[in-house]
Order: structure tokens, then sequence, then C-alpha cells
């Protein structure tokens, strides 16, 4: 033990040394003769003081000197600790004197603090030397806190424990009087009384009032010329006065289903947070619905949702839009509310959903502020008329389908605002297709715009003029359909052709045929440029079999067109099941939808088509669905349907008859 304790200290001896002058390097250089050692002399370390159980700072060194008063080298001196219990540390025992008779050991005290500790060294038959010391109390445990460790309270309360501290003095025992004040930070609360005299025992005790804020609490106290001692106590929030529900505008739900995040939280009379938020709820559960933090759209209105935490509460309103028409673009959806507002939502990358911004827009946003737009018609871009019929459209413009005419090109990468469509002509009715755009003027007539690379736009352009015009033919400005013929509608493509009802319900179709889209396989035109030429028409070609339609619609590479009789009819690219007649196979002239349904209405998407029936039932066929119909939501009833989608899935869109908005979602494999 003394030599493993030895070697804690070996620096300090190291020191020790050089400062004394010993070690083998101050030898004479010449042979000094010495006498028998007479005298065991005290150097250092006599009548010192000490921390209790600790090592005295200074070690105890002694010297062997003959009568002439020089060191004896090479004796031996034995070293014995004689009251107080304490440790003599060296590196062996006895020790053995240097070249100057020096002789060096450290001494670690015991615990008494009644008395003087003695330690003797002795050597030469009866020489000794005596050292005395006095332990104290070490310094950092004469002030500490014995009560009061860990309490918790309410913010601004009392501690129900006292808090206490004691004091010692420098022999152990209580310091009698001693004034004992207690700090703490700004927000620690206050103690009462601040500054106590120590007791008989040498405790002196406080109430701690917490501070008003809420968390862990440190205070101390202090003695003078004592380091200080520590206490911790946890401050708890105080009973809720306020809570707040956040956002506090929250965004308009549009589709049934539809969800925004919300969060509601309580707060004490000093602004803390008090722990779990309050319960969130709807004022009418039939139009929105609360889980969580989550308010889920249930039926089209207003209400509030109501958060509550003891007699305090918050509210903020929420509005599920309903609707009065809606159109799908797969990316994003528009329509138009029943207050008369167009609102679009959805993938914004290319400012298809008109707000000024290339922000996505999870829910719907009001679109053309003031320009009293009716329901938009969107696919990748969207267009939508006025009351007076005016066109306006926005979104990408790379092949001239918003039509704005820009002749240097300037506005043809996209636009992220509605823009007015050229030529001031007034329209019924319009139709965005995936890069093309068609709709019927008042008069009958049919304009077109955007690309024409396979003769969609219904008459031949020869020059470019939009921004990519050097290698497709295309035009920024409306152009009239070939043919003279008026239309009562007319359905731009989720691709590369179009097709239009003329006046006596006859259906054309022009533009891309190399998958029987035009309903007619005589198209003698052939497009393709520097591609492989493909089967196109540059003009309507009636549609054969002689039929007469009310409406008809340009998916991707197939059409379908609602017959009179409320039959409903396809041709075109059939092999996902597009044509609904259970064939799974393409066709140049119309074939009639399976199933013997009756519909009020018939739409396409890029992939498949849907139907409503004249009792309100929706069904859908193709990708995603079969090669016939199939009942979509067949517990509800529906008036407006509206498929989307695009390369990968099918999105369709549904309004119910009192103006719910329904949308799904479906992977196409």
């Amino acid at each position: 033990m003394h030599e493993s304790s030895f070697r804690d200290v070996a620096g300090t001896i190291a020191l020790l040394g050089a400062s004394l002058g010993v070690g083998c390097s101050n030898a004479p250089t010449a042979p000094i003769r010495l006498g028998p050692p007479t005298a065991l002399h005290i150097i250092t370390g006599n009548a010192q003081t000490g921390d209790q159980n600790q090592v005295l700072p200074v070690p105890l060194t002694v010297q062997t000197l003959d009568t002439a008063g020089g060191g004896v080298p090479g004796v031996k001196v034995d070293w014995n600790v004689t009251a107080g219990g304490g440790t003599l540390l060296a590196q062996a025992f006895p020790t053995v004197t240097d070249s100057t008779g020096l002789v060096i050991v450290f001494w670690q005290l015991g615990p008494p603090l009644d008395g003087a500790q003695g330690a003797t060294a002795a050597c030469c038959n009866g020489l000794v030397a005596t050292f005395t010391a006095q332990a104290v109390f070490p310094l950092g445990q004469r002030l500490g806190v014995i009560n009061g460790w860990q309490q918790s309270d309410t913010v601004g309360r009392t501690l129900a424990a006292s808090v206490v501290a004691v004091v010692l003095r420098a022999d152990g025992k209580p310091d009698v009087g001693a004034v004992v004040g207690w700090r703490t930070h700004s927000s620690g609360g206050h103690f009462s009384p601040t500054f106590v005299r120590a007791d008989s025992a040498g405790r002196a005790a406080t109430q701690w009032t917490l501070g008003t804020v809420a968390g862990a609490e440190t205070s101390w106290a202090v003695v003078a010329g004592l380091p200080p001692a520590y206490v911790v106590a946890t401050a708890l929030p105080g009973p809720p006065v306020q809570v707040t529900i956040t956002p506090v505008i929250l965004p308009f739900l549009g589709p049934i289903g539809d969800t925004a995040l919300l969060s509601a939280h309580a707060w004490d009379q000093y602004g803390n947070l008090v722990p779990g938020p309050p319960p969130l709820r709807t004022a009418d559960t039939s139009i929105a619905r609360v889980s969580g933090n989550v308010v889920e759209a249930r039926h089209h209105g207003s209400t509030w949702i109501v958060g509550q935490a003891g007699v305090v509460g918050d509210s903020v309103p929420i509005t599920v839009l309903g609707f009065s028409s809606v159109s799908d673009g797969g990316g994003h959806t528009c329509g138009l509310s029943l207050a008369g507002d167009a609102y679009c939502w959805g993938e914004n990358s290319q400012g298809s959903i008109g707000d000024g911004t290339l922000t996505a827009r999870p829910h719907p946003v009001p679109i053309g502020r003031g320009l009293g737009l009716q329901v938009p018609f969107t696919d990748s871009h969207t267009c939508a008329l006025t009351a007076s019929g005016q066109a306006y459209c926005w979104g990408p413009d790379q092949h001239g389908e918003l039509g704005d005419g820009s002749p240097t090109y300037a506005t043809e990468v996209g636009q992220t605002l509605p823009v007015p469509v050229a030529g001031g002509h007034l329209f019924s009715s319009i139709s965005a297709g995936r890069i093309h755009t068609c709709a019927v003027a008042t008069s009958g007539d049919a304009y077109c715009w955007g690309d024409n690379f396979s003769g969609e736009l219904g008459r031949d352009t020869l020059t470019g003029t939009c921004l990519d015009g050097s290698t497709s033919r295309c035009s920024d400005w409306p152009i009239l359909v070939a043919g003279g013929l008026e239309f009562t509608q007319v359905s731009a493509g989720r691709w590369a052709h179009s097709c239009g009802i003329a006046t006596g319900g006859a259906a054309y179709c022009w533009g891309l045929n190399d998958t029987g889209e035009l309903g007619n396989d005589s198209t003698t035109d052939m497009c393709g440029g520097v591609y492989a030429p493909y089967p196109c028409s540059r003009a309507p070609q009636l549609v054969a079999g002689g039929l007469v339609f009310k409406s008809v619609t340009a998916g991707r590479y197939f059409t379908c067109g609602l017959g009179v009789t409320g039959d409903g009819y396809c041709w075109g690219y059939g092999i996902p099941g597009n044509l609904g007649d259970g064939r799974m196979v393409s066709s140049a002239t119309p074939v009639k939808v399976a199933g013997g349904l009756t519909f009020a209405d018939l739409q396409t998407g890029p992939w498949n088509a849907c139907g409503l029936t004249t009792t309100g039932k929706l069904y859908c066929w193709g990708s995603g669905y079969g090669g016939t119909p199939v009942p979509v939501l067949p517990n509800l009833l529906f008036s407006t349907v509206a498929p989307g989608g695009d390369v990968g899935f099918s999105h369709v869109c549904a309004l119910t008859t009192d103006n719910d908005l329904y949308c799904l979602y479906t992977t196409i494999y």
C-alpha cells in the first residue's frame, strides 16, 4: 500500500528534491571524511494543518548529521505514526538517506479532528525526530444541503419541505451562529427567510417558493469563505388558462376524405406549456371529424374545430368545399365551388394550378379572383372561360397550348397565372388536352391551338409559332378547324387527336390515327416528319357507323362517345380494356360498351373511361378496372364524373348528387 501511494506523489517528490538541492549531481567532487550520525534534524513538514484523511501539502524531511554538521548518507531511518491513525507514504521502509543525509516521506492524515496527530522518524540508536499536525474538516464539506432535495410543485408554489443546510467548523463541529444566505437564478423563485443563522446543530432552514418558469430550478446556500452548496427542484406548469389551436386559418378541404393537420396547446398563467395536448373535436361531425391532430372532410359545409382544457378552450373554422363541376388532370384537379369560385390543387411544378407559384398545393386554392372563371378544364395545362366566354389558360406552354399569341415566345415557357387567349374569340366551351387546346366559339366554329405535329389542331400549320416551332408544327394562337362544320362540343385529346360533335349529332375526329382513335380507318394522311410515318388526318373525319351522339371525349389513344339513346361507344386502342366491350382488342370503328347500361354522361381519362348511368351510378373500365364496366362507390349517387391520371396511375373524381367530391387513386401496372 505504501509503494502504491508513493507513486501517486512521485512528481511532488521530484520537485521538492530539486528545490532542496538534493541528488547525486550535488555530490562533492572531492572525498569528504564524515563521522557517525549524531543528530536527526527536521528540515520540512512539521506543525502543518491539512484536510482530514488527505496527504499534507509539504512532505516530512529529516537529515542525519555528524558532529561537524555534515549530512551522513546511507543511514536507515524508521518512521512511525504515533497519533491520529494516519499513514506515511514512501517507496520503501525503512528509508535510507541520500548523499546529503536527507530522506523524505509523505503523511496522509487520519480522521481525528480533536487533537494533534503525530509521527516520528528514528535512527542511529536513539535519535528521534517528532512531527505534529492538525487535521481540519475539508472546506468543500463544511457546507451542505441535508434536506429538501428533488422536490416538485406547481410554479409559484412554496415547496412542502423546508430546505435545510448544515455548516461545520474546521474541526468538524457545528458552526453555531454562522450566517447562511440563499440564492437562486432570476426565474427560480425566492426564499423566506433569505438569511438564516445556524442553530446549535449548525443547521439553517428556509422555505423555497418556486419561480414562474416550468422546469428544473437550481438554487444554492452560501456562507462566507466556503464553496456554495446546490439544491435542485422541479417546477411544474400550473392549470391551463389559455388554449390555442394552430394553424389559426385552416386550408379549405376538397374531396371527401381530404385531411389537414392541426395542433392544440394549453398554457398556464405564466406562459408555460401544459403537458398533454387538449383533445380536439368538431362542432358538427357530419361535416368533418378529428382523430388526434388530423381533421378529415366528410361532407361539404363549414363548422368549428374545438379544443378544450378544463374551462378554457379555443376554436378555428373549417370549410369543406362543395362543387358544382370538376375536372381532373391526374396530377392536379380543378373545380367550381357552389359559391361560383374556381379552385385548383395538386402538382404544380409547371404552374398548372394557376395561383402564381410553382408550389404544390395539397388543398384547394382560389384561382383567377375577379375574372369570374367558370369550371377550369385541366390536363397538363389548364383553361377556363369567363361567364361572357373569354378564354384564359395557364401552366406549361412550350407547344403554344395556352394560345396567348406571344410573337417572341417570351411567355411560352409557362404561365403561373391565367392569361387571356389571343384572337378576341368568345367561346361556349373549352377543352384542355395534353399539349393542345380546343374550344367551340359562340358561332359554332371550332378553334384549336398548341401542338400540331399529328394534325390535332384540325388544319395543317406549315410553320411553327411556338417555342419548339423549329422541330414541330404548332400554333400559339387559335386557328379555325377545317371543314366548315359547326360544333356543339369539342374534346382535345389526352395525347395527339381531337374530336367534336357537329350540329345534328355526328362525331368527327382529327389528328393521330395509329390505333384507330379517329373512328375511321380510311384516312390517307401520314404524319411523322423525321420519325416513321403513321396514319393521321389534318382535317376532321366523320366517325364511322352513322351514330348520333350527345357528346364525345378523347382519351390518350382511344375515344368514347355518348349516344343519344344513352348507349356508350368507344373506339381506338383497346388492349387494356379501354373500349369497354370486354374483348381487349383495338377497333378503328365504334364498339358498344358492354353491360346494357344507359348513361347520362361518359368521360375518358388517359388510360380508362367512366360513365354515369341515368340512375346516378358510376362505372369505370380500362386500365385499373378491366375490359367491362365495374361499379365504383356503388353506395353513392353521382351527377358528374372526371377521369384523369398519367403514366402508371389512374385518378378519377366524381361529384355526388348533393355536391360532395370524391377522388379515387388507382395504380396501373
